[in-house]
């Protein structure tokens, strides 16, 4: 047609012209025809399209497609054409503006914004704007279309990722995708906050800020200032940034608001750190706590501290909650006197422990030994200590934290910033606790804030609580140089003066020389001179303790400078030395402390004695050269206690040398008339002199220390060298108890380690055999005429009837020594007669003694005499170790009347026959005056103190009642055999205190009674009389006479009154113990029916503790069947009827019916066991309280598994067979046989096969009838 007809055109035009015709002709297929024409791609080869070069090829003609930028102009035309008449998303037309855009396939910007338009008309859509596709192109500002999808949904600022996509689609603000972004989360935080949403506008609000969008400072303002967000961290971060793109006419209300937050924020975390939150806490007031409180620079007291805010606080959470005040009302709060005085309370001790505000870090530089600086001025020191928690040059973001003083100072300076000094601000506790916390980490601050304090003396308290270190004691002398050069030339407040670069070591020294050279200063400067002159000397302490440090003797520095006690004690173990360098320090350092010099030389001395190592002749040498002894033996009365108490107890008693040094110092300082022992040190001088010289190895403390026996001292040591020496002295040593050592005494223990140990000089062999015996007394006998006769008899006694003579020595040659030594001692008698002279009355004295010596030893002679005798031999012989045991002790009696009784009482006690104690008082020789009777009396009063719990006889007899059961076993065998020495009567009448004591307990009185009774047939009196004691023992709080229970009728009505009173558990125990205490009921009416005692007993309790409305709870089945069964073995067993009637009672209550049948069962009465099988079998539900395992084995004892078939019952019993038939003592095939007897021969197969371990996939019913034939 071209060549034709439009020739004037070119080739290009017509293609172009016939291209738009087919893009504009509203035909999807035209659409795609064009875009076949054209190029679609920048990069899109010219490729002949297969329906136009077949048609064209015939022509000889090849066709062109439209070139790609016209094709893109082309498609931009149509498309807006189609866009702009559309009426709405869903217009036809829009699928055709769609499809053009969609034939260029590379989609540049021009084409990507038609199509962005077109798909930010389906999101306005969502958003529920109505608006016509021609006002959207048209409309100059997109963001109008942004805000008109807000206004249309209350929850679009929740949507942000969506409204952003949809300003990008509008290209809202062109290109400038910043600034889209900002505006866009701007008008959200906006609706947010309308919206009371404050996390998501703060969330928006922080994208603002991140972005730097300087526009959204107004709403950022908005919600910094809004009282109703209580995140004050995030409020300020808002209110900052605000303040950083305000305009400069709203800087100023900012600033106002900046200021008044701060405020609320310090004021929020000094309260958070009085009481740290709680968990649990929720919504916003939570996170705001948390935002000031551990993630803010607020530092949180912790450990100790916190604790201590803890305790002290006056305030609760509802404080917390006080942080959503109005700005006026925080501050109101701030500056009320109240409050500051309850935030201080934290900053002061509380009862010596150390203030609530201790800085975090600085816990290596405690002691104060390195001067902390800040770690900006690190490199101007030498060797300082860093703290790493201050280091915030290590890292950009790094930020220190705030003390709770520092908070609190803040807080304290802004408030009285606000009200224009109205209120003025206590500085001196918070100042205190930032001098405190800064002092190990930062001394040049610490001493700022101290010189800042409104009272100078106030420093005071901060440098008491610091370690006394050289540096703190320095600093603090340093503090009060300047100080008082201050008061004396006002220059502190010349902040550039001289002064501060002043050397302070020279300082200190100027200052001190200056108020040291003059006197009469004012009063305020005398107590900072005096401050001054304090630190000064600790100083000086301190570097003087530093010295004894160097010593290697392990003094503590620090305390040695403030510690007055410690000093002493130091300066005092500086004295224990041998060191005379270190003896010079100790004497120097105690005239300048002033230390008495006696406390330095007494301790000197101790040191000496006990811990030197010196031997005693170089102490004394040491005590002369350092004249100790001058200035010691001017406080006797001390010196003597600190050496009785100190020194006496470290010398060893065999140490004679150094003990008689010991009392030559105490008598060269006159302590004699200060001592309490009966020796004096002058006598302990003359005994210590003479025992030097005659003895080797005596314990002389023993010997003297007025405790122990002096000749148990003596004897290791005596001689016959040394014995008439020794024996010379011993009038001077002190008996325990009073009196004195006799020269016979100490003869008299000589011999008796002469007779058996030898000595060297006398008898040099010890003895073997008996005439080496025989012959060591007969050496004794020669010495004898020096002994006393009351030494003489000890002596012999020793010899002869001590456990070693018992065992050594045989009866002849015990017998031989003793007549050797009554013809020794008539001979002693009849020359000290001779002696006598005129002196009568001496001569009748001494003859009265050898009589009573020969009487004692006549009584010996006879006691062993009975040694032979057939008793004590067959004693001795017996293979009974306690019957050997009698012979011994009888043997070492000499038939002393206390002895012998002892023995007697003895074997009364062990169960011996009364025969064979009657034997041995009849062997036993002289006038004891004993008889079996008087013997069992005190058997008998033995056991009863030890029922009677007295603690002296109770380890003699763990368990009386079984003594006192042998006893009587004893006294009724021997009144069976017919003799009546001791008879019932007399023991009943020996027991009769104790059974009618009230006080005593109940139990062991009636097993008294029962014991008797056991054993013997007692008449009736004393069987009523038994009856009345048990009564009265069980009734002790009643009283009760014979007339009550001389009878069965009266004991019945006895017991139906205290039944009838009784309401508790305990009272009915008592009637069971009382029913058990008094002979059975025998009469008819009584014994076998309803009345019998036990069952109205039963029915009683039933009624009164087995209610719901009774107070007791106890397991009523459980303890009436403990009941009947401790019924059993006794007399009191009851009647089956009698158990009969008890069933019926428990049956007739729910939840006894379990009891009730264990009774039954176990009775083995045929009729109640055919009741017990009947409910059995009336069962219909097995559970706890119808079925336990002793009921089950109750039954299969009684053999009722045969009878129990048809019964829920059988499945569990038939398990319990099988289960236990071993423990139980059950034959299963025995029960197998008998259940076939009884016609259950699949019962019986079945439990067969569960006996046999056969698999119970195997045990079917046909198994179970095969093998019963099999195997029965």
């Amino acid at each position: 047609m071209q060549h034709n007809v439009y020739t004037c055109l070119q080739p290009d035009t017509c293609h172009q012209i016939f291209v738009e015709s087919l893009l504009c002709s509203s035909r999807v297929e035209n659409i795609v025809l064009a875009g076949q024409l054209m190029h679609c791609s920048a990069v899109s080869q010219d490729v002949v399209p297969v329906s136009v070069s077949f048609r064209d090829r015939g022509r000889g003609g090849v066709s062109t497609r439209v070139k790609y930028h016209t094709a893109v102009e082309l498609v931009l035309a149509a498309a807006r054409e189609y866009f702009n008449s559309s009426t709405t998303l869903t217009d036809p037309c829009m699928d055709l503006a769609r499809a053009c855009l969609q034939l260029i396939s590379d989609c540049p910007p021009a084409v990507q914004e038609e199509m962005d338009i077109i798909s930010a008309l389906c999101m306005l859509e969502d958003f529920n704007v109505k608006i016509l596709p021609l006002q959207v192109r048209l409309r100059v500002e997109r963001l109008s279309l942004i805000e008109e999808c807000i206004s249309q949904c209350s929850k679009a600022y929740k949507q942000s990722a969506l409204l952003l996509d949809l300003a990008t689609l509008l290209r809202v603000a062109g290109g400038d995708e910043w600034r889209r972004r900002g505006q866009v989360l701007t008008l959200l935080a906006e609706q947010a906050l309308q919206a009371l949403d404050f996390k998501t506008s703060y969330i928006h609000c922080q994208d603002l800020m991140a972005s730097g969008y300087g526009d959204g400072w107004e709403v950022c303002s908005l919600l910094g200032q809004c009282e109703g967000y209580l995140d004050l961290r995030a409020r300020q971060e808002l209110l900052a940034f605000s303040l950083t793109h305000c305009p400069p006419a709203s800087i100023h209300p900012l600033l106002a608001a900046s200021s008044d937050l701060q405020t609320q924020v310090l004021y929020q975390a000094v309260n958070y750190q009085m009481e740290p939150p709680e968990t649990g806490c929720v919504g916003d007031e939570t996170d705001s706590i948390q935002s000031a409180g551990p993630h803010s620079s607020v530092s949180p007291v912790g450990g100790a501290a916190g604790d201590l805010l803890h305790r002290t606080t006056n305030r609760t959470i509802e404080v917390l909650a006080s942080t959503g005040l109005t700005t006026k009302a925080v501050l109101t709060a701030v500056s009320d006197h109240t409050w500051w005085k309850n935030q201080l309370n934290y900053l002061r001790p509380l009862h010596g422990q150390s203030g609530g505000s201790r800085a975090v870090g600085g816990e290596e530089n405690s002691g104060l030994e390195r001067q902390g600086v800040n770690p900006f001025y690190q490199g101007l020191f030498d060797d300082p200590y860093v703290d790493q928690s201050e280091d915030v040059y290590g890292s950009y973001d790094a930020v220190p934290q705030e003390q709770f003083a520092e908070v609190l100072l803040r807080t304290g300076k802004l408030a009285e910033t606000k009200t224009e000094g109205q209120t003025l601000f206590p500085t001196t506790e918070v100042l205190l606790q930032l001098a405190s916390d800064a002092f190990p980490r930062d001394m040049t601050l610490a001493l700022a804030y101290l010189l800042a304090l409104p009272q100078v003396l106030d420093a005071n308290r901060c440098f008491e609580k610091q370690s006394h270190s050289a540096l703190s004691l320095q600093l603090a002398a340093y503090y009060y140089s300047l100080q008082i050069y201050n008061h004396l030339v006002p220059c502190l407040k010349n902040n550039r003066h001289p002064l501060y670069r002043a050397d302070p070591k020279e300082l200190i020294r100027l200052v001190t020389q200056h108020v040291t050279a003059h006197s009469d200063w004012p009063a305020d400067v005398e107590e900072l001179i005096g401050q001054l002159q304090v630190y000064n000397d600790r100083l000086t302490d301190l570097t003087q303790a530093q010295v004894l440090q160097g010593l290697g003797r392990g003094v503590d520095v620090q305390r040695f400078s403030s510690d007055t006690d410690y000093k002493k004690h130091t300066i005092l173990g500086l004295a224990e030395t041998l060191d005379d360098s270190v003896w010079r320090i100790s004497l120097s350092l105690a005239l300048r402390y002033s230390i008495p010099l006696w406390d330095i030389y007494i301790t000197h001395l101790e040191y000496l004695f006990t811990d030197s190592g010196l031997s005693t002749k170089d102490i004394e040498g040491r005590v002369d050269t350092l004249a100790l002894f001058d200035i010691l033996k001017s406080e006797p009365e001390s010196f003597h206690i600190h050496m009785s108490k100190y020194v006496l107890r470290s010398v060893e008693g065999t140490d004679l040398a150094r003990l008689l040094y010991y009392y030559t110092l105490l008598e060269a300082c006159g302590c004699g008339s200060y001592s309490s022992s009966v020796i004096t040190p002058d006598t302990h001088i003359k005994l210590l002199k003479k025992l030097r010289a005659v003895t080797n190895g005596l314990d002389y403390r023993k010997m003297t220390d007025e405790v122990s026996d002096p000749l148990a001292a003596l004897e290791p040591v005596l001689t016959s060298q040394n014995v008439l020496s020794i024996s010379k002295l011993a009038n001077r040593l002190p008996r325990p108890g009073g009196g004195v050592v006799s020269a016979s005494a100490v003869h008299a223990t000589w011999l008796g380690k002469l007779f058996w140990r030898g000595d060297p000089q006398v008898l040099k062999r010890p003895p073997q055999t008996e005439q080496d015996y025989l012959h060591a007394y007969d050496t004794c006998a020669k010495y004898l005429d020096r002994l006393l006769p009351a030494d003489a008899v000890h002596f012999l006694d020793d010899i002869t009837f001590s456990p070693l003579a018992a065992n050594q020595l045989s009866v002849s040659v015990r017998v031989e020594v003793m007549k050797r030594a009554m013809k020794a001692m008539r001979q002693l008698g009849e020359r000290s007669k001779k002696r006598g002279g005129d002196d009568g009355e001496s001569d009748r004295s001494a003859a009265s003694s050898f009589d009573h010596a020969l009487s004692h030893l006549q009584q010996s002679l006879a006691h062993l005499d009975t040694l032979s005798h057939s008793f004590i031999l067959s004693l001795k012989d017996s293979n009974q170790e306690r019957l050997q045991s009698y012979s011994r002790t009888y043997d070492l009696s000499r038939s002393e009347r206390s002895k012998v009784q002892a023995l007697a009482v003895t074997m009364a006690t062990d169960g011996q026959s009364l025969e064979r104690i009657g034997e041995l008082l009849g062997v036993a020789v002289g006038n004891l005056d004993l008889s079996i009777k008087t013997v069992l009396q005190v058997a008998v009063e033995k056991v009863v103190s030890a029922l009677s719990g007295d603690k002296e006889v109770v380890n003699d007899y763990p368990e009386p009642l079984m003594v006192l059961e042998r006893m009587v076993t004893a006294v009724h065998n021997h009144v069976l055999s017919g003799d009546s020495v001791v008879s019932s009567d007399d023991l009943l009448a020996w027991l009769r205190p104790f059974c009618s004591d009230g006080s005593l307990a109940v139990r062991p009185r009636i097993e008294v009674l029962q014991i008797l009774e056991n054993n013997f047939s007692l008449r009736d009196s004393d069987v009523h009389l038994l009856i009345l004691y048990r009564t009265q023992a069980v009734l002790k709080d009643l009283q009760v006479e014979m007339d009550d229970i001389e009878n069965e009728e009266k004991r019945y009505c006895l017991f139906l009154q205290l039944l009838g009173d009784s309401r508790k558990w305990e009272e009915f125990q008592q009637l069971m113990l009382l029913l058990q205490a008094w002979p059975p009921m025998m009469k008819q009416e009584v014994a076998q029916c309803e009345r019998n005692p036990w069952v109205v007993l039963t029915s009683s309790l039933i009624e009164r503790c087995g209610g719901h409305g009774s107070e007791v709870r106890l397991d009523l089945g459980q303890e009436v069947m403990n009941m009947v069964r401790s019924l059993y073995p006794s007399k009191h067993k009851l009647h089956a009827q009698c158990i009969r009637h008890i069933s019926s009672l428990l049956l007739d209550q729910p939840g006894l019916q379990l009891p009730a049948l264990k009774l039954m069962t176990e009775s083995k009465d045929p009729q109640l066991i055919e009741l017990s099988l009947d409910q059995i079998n009336n069962i219909t539900e097995v559970c706890d309280s119808t079925c336990d395992p002793e009921f089950l084995s109750l039954l299969l004892d009684a053999g009722l598994l045969v009878g129990c078939v048809s019964s829920p019952l059988y499945p569990r019993l038939s398990a319990h067979l099988l289960s236990r038939h071993q423990e139980g003592g059950w034959d299963v095939e025995k029960a197998a046989s008998e259940l076939l007897q009884a016609g259950y021969q699949a019962q019986a197969g079945s439990l067969l096969l569960a006996y046999r371990g056969t698999h119970p996939g195997l045990s079917t019913f046909n198994t179970a009838l095969t093998v019963i034939k099999k195997w029965l």
